[in-house]
């Protein structure tokens, strides 16, 4: 079990830079097994100490990301691939600013999302790619599952995701999978992460941060990402509502608002999508979502300010909403549910029938 000791239980700890932003100041947020982590004042980023952080980019890792790792993974990798992942790349198409037409996954582990996307979209054989730098032994065997660096890439994409992979990389990879990224994106182009920022460890997760088994060493805050991406041409613009997503865009086309993205998305983009149908309502309602999230976070601040605790308590309603479909006891149960409502339909046509 991780060890998040409190600063209090330890003998104080010096502050020091920011390993994200480097202009901030970090000062000591828990020890996790037998390792220092620490949060920036200026960016909000949790990281892993200076240290291993400098040891990891020589080529050591606190979790060798071997067959012992991909047995434990390749599960909740399959279940994402057909669930939230495929939710995820769904909306990175929904926001995009210009026609989708070829479309990766970064950091694609065995290759399930893309697999999930080429099943689900026959009549693009070529559209969808993947490409992986520590595969497991079992893999994808479609011909677009690419072994190696995105700087190994040719060729040019419109949009992809980047899904549980932020958080196993130091500042100084990250930086460099930016640089890579704007080498294969188009203006326009759109990469949507998923990772647990500091939002979301701090207040529903505790435990993500996790050298030893997980191999997450930093959480990053969206000022440090920026810090990180725009000098390559990205902007960064957070999902409302998502405290484990953000979107990268590079050298946007245009800058409409969250809202147009999800209520008028390109003629292209959503003809792509409603080829699998269940996709695009699932995009779709997971960016309403937000919609509304951002709309109850902003009523809520308005109710702090007024006194109205009415306001206060949608958001607070939302946020536990948030959790309870994001934690592990709803995606267990989810075929339980699948089968109440089948036995629900069944039992409204007998009573019909009859």
């Amino acid at each position: 079990m991780n060890d998040h000791s409190p600063t209090q239980d330890r003998d104080p700890v010096i502050d020091t830079s920011c390993s994200v932003c480097e202009t901030g100041t970090s000062s000591f947020h828990a020890r996790i097994d037998g390792y220092d982590y620490f949060r920036c004042a200026a960016c909000g980023s949790l990281h892993i100490d200076h240290a291993t952080l400098d040891r990891i980019d020589t080529g050591e890792s606190t979790r060798v990301y071997d067959e012992t790792y991909w047995n434990e993974e390749l599960r909740s990798a399959r279940e994402r691939a057909d669930g939230v992942s495929l939710v995820r790349a769904g909306e990175a198409i929904l926001y995009a600013r210009r026609p989708v037409e070829r479309f990766l996954d970064v950091g694609t582990g065995p290759g399930y999302l893309l697999d999930a996307l080429a099943g689900h979209f026959p009549a693009h054989p070529n559209m969808f790619h993947g490409v992986e730098l520590f595969p497991p032994r079992e893999h994808s065997t479609n011909p677009h599952y690419l072994i190696g660096d995105v700087g190994d890439l040719t060729g040019q994409f419109d949009a992809g995701t980047c899904i549980e992979v932020a958080e196993h990389l130091t500042p100084k990879m990250l930086q460099r999978l930016a640089r890579g990224l704007a080498a294969i994106s188009n203006p326009g182009t759109l990469w949507l992460f998923n990772t647990g920022m500091p939002e979301y460890v701090l207040e529903q997760d505790p435990g993500y941060l996790d050298p030893l088994r997980r191999g997450h060493i930093v959480s990053y805050g969206l000022r440090g990402i920026a810090h990180l991406f725009e000098p390559y041409g990205f902007r960064i613009t957070p999902i409302p509502g998502k405290s484990y997503a953000w979107f990268a865009e590079f050298e946007p086309i245009e800058t409409p608002g969250f809202d147009e993205r999800v209520y008028r998305p390109l003629p292209e983009n959503r003809k792509l999508l409603e080829e699998f149908g269940l996709l695009f309502q699932a995009a779709f309602e997971s960016a309403r979502a937000s919609l509304y999230m951002q709309t109850a976070w902003a009523q809520s601040q308005r109710g702090a300010e007024s006194g109205d605790t009415t306001t206060c308590a949608t958001a607070d309603v939302w946020d536990e909403y948030q959790r309870m479909l994001h934690s592990r006891s709803w995606r267990l149960t989810k075929p339980l549910r699948t089968a109440a409502r089948w036995a629900r339909t069944v039992r409204k046509r007998a009573r019909r029938d009859s």
